[in-house]
Parts: C-alpha cells; structure tokens; sequence
C-alpha cells in the first residue's frame, strides 16, 4: 500500500492528512442538519485540534507538500496523454484553490491576523445565501478529488475490494448529509441574523472585521489566489514548452517484441514513451510502482537501464520477479532497448478494464467433475451421438452450477472445472459448491432415466471439491484471453476428483472445504490423502453420493450453516 518514492509517499501522507481533515469538517457541516449549536459544540472540539501549534504545523505542512509535489509531478509529465481518471482528478486539483484561498483567508487567516472568532454561526451569516454555491462547489471538489486519489490507491487490495459497496455509499452519503446541514443551518442563520439585535451581538462576540480589516482580507485572498494562478500559469508554460521539446528530441530506440519500434526521450519512463508512441500499455495503479501490471521483460540492452530504484525493487520483490523483469513506469532508458510487454496490451488495458481482470487473489471454491468410463461409452458410437450425449450432460451439470452462482471455467474433455465464490465469502461458497455437487448427483438420476435406451449401463461420474487462495485474472492472448484461476487450490481440487476412484466413491471434499461451509466433520469418515506438491497429506472426506452429504441440503437457505451428513 505504501509501495512508491519518497516523494509519491510523501504526497499520499499529505493527501491522507488533507482528507482527514476534510472529511471531519465535512461531517461537522452534516450536524446542521440537527441545530448550529451543535455544529459549533463539534467545530470546538476540532478546532482544538486543527489550530492548536501541532496541529496547524501539521495541517499547514500537509497543505505545502501536497501542493508542491503535485505541481512538480505535474510539470515532469513528459506526455499529456494518460489514463481518464487521472486527467479529472488533476483538473479538479486545480480548480480547488480558485475556491478554497478565499474561504481559507476569510476564516483562519482573519482569525490569526485580526482575532475574528469565525464561528459557524459567522460563516454561516458571511456565506449564505449569496456564497453558497461557491462553499458547496468546494465541498464538491475536494471530495471528489480525494475519494479518486483513495480509490485509486487502495483498488488494488482485497479489503477495499470487500468493503467497497460500504465505502462508496459513505462516499455518496458525506458530500449530501454535508450539502444538507450546510443549506439547513444557513437558512436558520439568515432568518436568525436578521433581527437587527442578534447581528449587532454576533459583530461583537466575533470581532466582526471592520471597513478597513474587511478590504485587507479581500486584498489577501485577492492575491493569493492570483499568485497561485501566475505560479500555476508560469509552470504550465513550462510544461508545454518541455512537451514541444520532447515532441522534437526522441533519440532513445525502443523495439518492442513483437513489434513496433519506436523513439522515445531520454529522461522519459517507458511507460510514458508507450503513450507518446500509442503502444497500448497496461497499468493500473497509474505509473506509482504500486501495481506490477505494467512490467516489461528486458530482451536487449540492459547496459542501457539504471538500476531499480528501492520502490521498483519491492514491488518486483513481492511477485518474485526475475532479474530481466523491471516495472515500465520506473524505467528511464539511457540507449536503445527491446523489451517484451508481460501483459495484455489491448488499447486502454489499464484504464477500461475492471481490477479484477487484471489480477487479484482471492479464495475460491473449485469443483472438478469427470465422466466416469467416457471411452468406453463412446466406442462404435457416430460422432454426433458423442457431441449429443456430452451436451446433455454438460447442460445437466451447467444448470446446477449456474443456479448455485459458480461459473464453468473450463471444459476438460469429458469433464470440467466450476469455479464458486467470485460475489460472496469463501464459506458461502464452499456451500454453494456442495449444494451443486448434490444437483449434479440427482438430475444424473433423471439424465441416466432419460436416456436408458441409449445406454448400455447408467452415466457415472466422480466430483473432488477444495477451497483455497487462487489468482484470480484475465489470462490467455488477444480475443482468446478469459477470465480463469491458476494456483496450487486447482491442482489439489483435480487430485481429489481423481481420488473418487481408488476411494470408491462419488465425491472426494477436503475437510478445509468441509468445515468452511459449516460441516462438523468430526461424525464424518476421513482419509490422508498424499497430494503432489504439498507436503502434508490432506485431510479429505470421502462421500459415497453427494446427496449423501447433507440430506437437509435443499430446505437450507444460501447463507446457512449445514448439518452434519
């Protein structure tokens, strides 16, 4: 999570400590909603943080780091082209200060030069209703601003991706309760402020800024925001010049395997020399060493790379990459270089895409079901029985993965592999899983009466069921590419569906498996199995049919616990 250089640390430490601070004054904003007296109880209680000496050290500091490293990235871009998100954010980041100098001069700077007690109750009279629309546009931007910096920090870990439906409906919930609270308690201050008396009261208590303190403050927030706007205006002069000479001095070859061959900048990443040269490059963490997605092998002209920096060798680090491997958004070639791109290089890869297909690990449940004496079967048949007999069986089992949410990965001859647990938990799955093995089982007693003329002896199968970590991505080259599983849980799954011949039974499930979807297994027969690869034998539970399992499995609903067979 805090993968990245000092600097991208140091702007996600200051950005953290921005959107804390946004997010409890928001919310402080939502107890309008309740009464001002309220909102000014909580603003108390915060600002007894905020403006305190570490606490303004700490806000102030925040505020300059993040600001001066984001401009700094921002003028080192070597290309304007990059991923959509990335180009909002940016945007909205620079459309905050055109809101935020006035309001941050009229409030904590008129309180540090000229004592004024900016109240809630203050703001609310200055603001409302004339600047209304300006406070709330700010909320707008802020928010948002931050909430695309967080999502795209965190999408690439699996707690985030579990609780994300929670987190975007806070995420929707703040700015409105927010929004509502701030149009509530204005109202109640305009209607309040009103009365000529309580007005007099309120310039009192909060040191109201008199004629000439009042032109002072406009005149700070005047030019600081037009100081800001000559900064920024200087230094997206310089970007674009840097831009037009980058556009006119590509002098470092890059041949990408299979093709193309381009010409990059020297002090360009490669990912950046990618987008220059419209090479469809996948990244999804936005070129911060965060992800891995956007590695590249080196195939020539390795004595033309520096070094990887710390970040780019802890994120190598974490995939076990190999040494020709290096991360294309840290990589700054010096000198020719062919280099082979390691994932999908479809345009927009690392933007369109969901997170998903990209690569995550996840625990899953994996049942592989096999056609028991298929050769047999098939022989002296016409090649359109074969397809025929396959079909219906395929259909038969099909049904009874969909309707418990699995999804068929793969076909294996006779056989295949269903997958379960992608949209819910791990026990949730298992118990998805077992409930199909049970389908399976009785809809062959239905497929095999259907087809006793046409068989010499009834279809027989054998199911082996294991739960595990897998990687979880889109895999395979071009329009062939599918999501699919790869890890040691679909190795161990296929062993046990091979077990059900030397154990004699149907259905071969791994006590792990087991006791996820809620099985007390201690009632239940079990046998070490010796799987290839793992060095303890497996714990397994052999069952004879799988509606032997749990014969209460179809009164139990989809999130409950199972009974003992």
């Amino acid at each position: 999570m805090l993968n990245g250089s000092l600097a991208q640390r140091l702007r996600l430490l200051s950005g953290l400590i921005l959107f804390a601070f946004a997010a409890t004054h928001f919310l402080n904003h939502s107890l309008g909603l309740f009464s001002i007296e309220t909102m000014t109880e909580a603003q108390n209680w915060r600002t007894a943080v905020t403006r305190s000496l570490p606490g303004g050290i700490i806000l102030g500091l925040a505020l300059l780091v993040h600001i001066v490293l984001a401009l700094g990235k921002l003028v080192r871009r070597n290309t304007h082209i990059m991923p959509t998100w990335e180009l909002v954010q940016i945007i909205l980041g620079l459309a905050i200060p055109f809101f935020l100098i006035p309001h941050v001069v009229n409030t904590r700077l008129a309180h540090m030069l000229f004592g004024v007690n900016d109240s809630y109750f203050y703001e609310l009279v200055g603001l409302w209703p004339d600047k209304g629309w300006n406070q709330s546009i700010l909320l707008l931007l802020v928010w948002v601003h931050g909430c695309i910096g967080l999502h795209f920090w965190l999408r690439l870990t699996r707690w985030y991706r579990r609780a994300f439906p929670v987190l975007l409906a806070l995420a929707v919930l703040v700015p409105v309760t927010s929004l509502a609270g701030f149009m509530v308690a204005g109202r109640a201050a305009n209607v309040t402020a009103s009365d000529p008396a309580v007005l007099e009261t309120l310039k009192s208590v909060s040191n109201w800024p008199n004629a000439e303190n009042s032109r002072l403050i406009g005149a700070y927030g005047t030019w600081l925001r037009d100081g800001f706007y000559i900064l920024l205006g200087a230094l997206m002069l310089s970007m674009v010049g840097r831009w037009f000479l980058v556009a006119r001095h590509r002098n470092v070859p890059v041949h990408y395997v299979p093709t193309p061959t381009v010409n990059g900048v020297d002090g360009a990443t490669l990912l950046e020399i990618s987008r220059m040269n419209k090479v469809p490059h996948a990244s999804v963490c936005g070129g911060r060493a965060r992800c891995s997605t956007c590695r590249v092998r080196i195939i020539d002209g390795a004595e033309n790379l520096p070094p990887p920096s710390p970040a780019e060798a802890e994120t190598l680090r974490s995939i076990s990459a190999d040494p020709d491997v290096r991360l294309a958004c840290q990589l700054r070639p010096k000198g020719p270089i062919t280099v082979s791109l390691l994932l999908s290089g479809h345009p927009g890869v690392g933007e369109r895409k969901t997170l998903e297909s990209q690569g995550s690990e996840r625990v899953l449940a994996i049942l592989f079901f096999d056609m028991r004496g298929f050769t047999i079967l098939s022989d002296g048949r016409l090649p359109y029985d074969v397809v025929f007999l396959l079909n219906r069986l395929f259909e038969t089992v099909g049904s009874a993965v969909r309707s418990e949410d699995g999804w068929i990965d793969k076909y294996l001859g006779d056989g295949l592999m269903a997958v379960f647990g992608r949209n819910t938990t791990s026990e949730t799955a298992c118990r998805q899983a077992i409930r199909c093995a049970r389908k399976i089982d009785v809809a062959l007693d239905e497929l095999n009466h259907e087809l006793r003329e046409e068989l010499d002896s009834p279809i027989q199968v054998g199911m082996g069921l294991h739960a595990g970590p897998l990687v979880l991505g889109e895999i395979g080259y071009r329009d062939t590419a599918s999501m699919t599983v790869i890890g040691r849980t679909v190795n161990i799954a296929a062993r046990l569906e091979a077990a059900t011949k030397e154990l004699e039974c149907q259905f071969v499930v791994s006590r792990d498996a087991a006791e996820l979807a809620g099985i007390d297994t201690s009632f239940l027969r079990s046998e070490e199995l010796e799987i290839r690869g793992v060095a303890d034998a497996l714990s397994v539970i052999p069952i004879r049919r799988a509606r032997d399992l749990s014969d209460a499995l179809e009164s139990i609903a989809v999130e409950g616990p199972l009974s003992n067979a």
